[in-house]
């Protein structure tokens, strides 16, 4: 998964979990128009409906035919600039303690400094893995084959 691509649902519910990323919107609606073509020719078979699973997080429990899908773009979750919020917390923790006599420390952190600390941060959360991996789904389309002219009911 990465910053821009396409995934298909089954439905317009908040959470997709489709296992399968495409990287233009036209392969995604291909690949569902493709799925949903196939399971309405056979709704028996067993390794169509597994790939609904996978690719549309479907899971028919009749043979009905399904004509409806829909097709999101992937935008990730970005790691938090959080530098000023830390600086600052620091800063009351040695007030609390110092009183007075700690008055203005942290205040002449200057912006080089701050982007460097930030860097760490990021470049530590990066090294050990804790970076989110969770995405945001935007651009969501909904796809009906039957308005396709080479899907036939």
């Amino acid at each position: 998964m990465k910053q821009g691509q396409w995934m298909l649902n089954g439905s317009d519910y908040e959470r997709w979990d489709s296992s399968t990323f495409f990287d233009t919107e036209d392969e995604a609606i291909n690949r569902g128009i493709h799925l949903l073509e196939k399971y309405n020719n056979n709704p028996q078979n067993e390794k169509t409906r597994n790939q609904l699973m996978d690719d549309l997080a479907l899971y028919p429990d009749d043979n009905e035919p399904i004509y409806v899908f829909y097709v999101g773009q992937l935008e990730e979750v970005g790691f938090p600039d959080e530098t000023d919020i830390l600086l600052e917390n620091i800063a009351e923790r040695v007030y609390d303690q110092g009183g007075e006599y700690a008055e203005g420390y942290l205040d002449d952190v200057t912006e080089e400094h701050r982007e460097e600390l930030q860097s760490f941060i990021y470049r530590w959360a990066k090294q050990r893995g804790y970076l989110p991996s969770c995405f945001l789904i935007r651009e969501i389309e909904e796809i009906d084959i039957r308005n396709f002219e080479e899907v036939a009911e």
